[in-house]
């Protein structure tokens, strides 16, 4: 499933990024929310008399943490990873290495799978006993060989010679929620939920003409993206938005950031980042400065949309860095948006830019 899957309607629309549990540390979770809160999760709780009820108070208490971790702007794994602190909390998806001994041992520890290196591993470790589905003692023992990805809120711990995770939650993205809408809008976005948050280039209403525009080889788009410089694909991105360019400059945190980006009529805030044909070739992270730092930076311009354009294709492992720290659980409002050269091609060609 990709995001060619949801419909072009609900890629514009937020949603609430639940998480369907299938690792549920109940203290840890109660004791993490406020004397307020955890007041009000005891008086809404139901009387665990059978599976339903249980699994209702799961949710609950899972949509209250994550409703705290929105108050607290609870970073992603991989800006955690950069603070420098011996404890952080953090909420994001993230790959997970197989954890073969999950269904045998008491407590397990197994790696966190990341395109970026930290200088030391990243493991997350936890007692069995917490694991409240066999659907998710499945995907754990799996891990992302099988596909799977994992929707986790935790405690990251800076160790000697390891960083640690804690968790308070583990489980599939789900939008299966009754804040999202409708049963057949929640049902559609049932099974897509490592997709969702991602919008195409054609879905901004200044780009949507790229729609009109076919490429026959990739002869027709290298050719010309392979000399294009990057400034002129930035006055060309300004000038659709009807917006003046900035100066580059080494400690800049976008190339570009715009108010006035529609996405189906509806206007979004969006930052940019912007590659050139400098060094032709696939994107990957090392073309994003050191720990892809560029798109840290980006993402922290806290726009609605975050955007990286580059002259050639764009690889997976900078789809799934972006992914991973723009989209956030409990976190509706951001998305993100990767526009390779071919998809460049068709917007500039479409405005008669090139």
């Amino acid at each position: 499933m990709t995001v060619l899957d949801i419909p072009e309607r609900l890629r514009a629309e937020d949603k609430f990024h639940h998480i369907d549990m299938g690792f549920l540390n109940s203290r840890l979770c109660i004791g993490f929310l406020p004397p307020d809160v955890r007041q009000c999760f005891f008086e809404n709780q139901k009387p665990e008399t059978d599976h339903l009820a249980k699994l209702s108070n799961y949710h609950l208490l899972v949509t209250m943490v994550l409703d705290c971790c929105e108050d607290l702007d609870a970073p992603p794994l991989l800006k955690a990873l950069t603070l420098g602190k011996p404890r952080h909390l953090f909420r994001s998806t993230e790959r997970l290495a197989p954890c073969l001994e999950v269904f045998d041992s008491a407590r397990v520890c197994h790696a966190v799978k990341l395109d970026l290196d930290f200088g030391k591993p990243v493991n997350i470790a936890y007692h069995t006993r917490h694991i409240v589905s066999d659907t998710g003692k499945m995907v754990l023992q799996k891990g992302s060989t099988d596909g799977h990805v994992n929707s986790i809120i935790g405690l990251l711990h800076d160790k000697p010679n390891r960083f640690e995770i804690e968790p308070m939650v583990i489980g599939q993205p789900w939008f299966d929620h009754s804040r999202n809408g409708d049963d057949s809008d929640r049902l559609r976005l049932m099974f897509l939920g490592s997709s969702f948050g991602e919008i195409l280039p054609e879905d901004i209403d200044q780009f949507s003409k790229m729609r009109d525009v076919g490429v026959e080889s990739e002869e027709e788009w290298m050719s010309v993206m392979e000399t294009l410089p990057e400034i002129k694909v930035k006055d060309a991105i300004a000038g659709l938005l009807s917006e003046p360019t900035k100066k580059d400059w080494a400690g800049e945190s976008n190339d570009h950031f715009s108010a006035n980006i529609l996405v189906h009529g509806r206007r979004r805030t969006a930052a940019f980042l912007l590659k050139g044909p400098s060094d032709f070739r696939e994107m990957s992270l090392d073309m994003c400065g050191k720990r892809a730092n560029q798109i840290l930076r980006m993402v922290d311009s806290d726009a609605d949309i975050s955007v990286v354009q580059h002259a050639h294709l764009i690889s997976s492992d900078v789809r799934r860095t972006l992914r991973a720290l723009t989209i956030r659980p409990g976190n509706f409002r951001r998305k993100y948006c990767l526009i390779d050269g071919q998809a460049t091609y068709r917007i500039l060609k479409a405005h008669s830019l090139i």
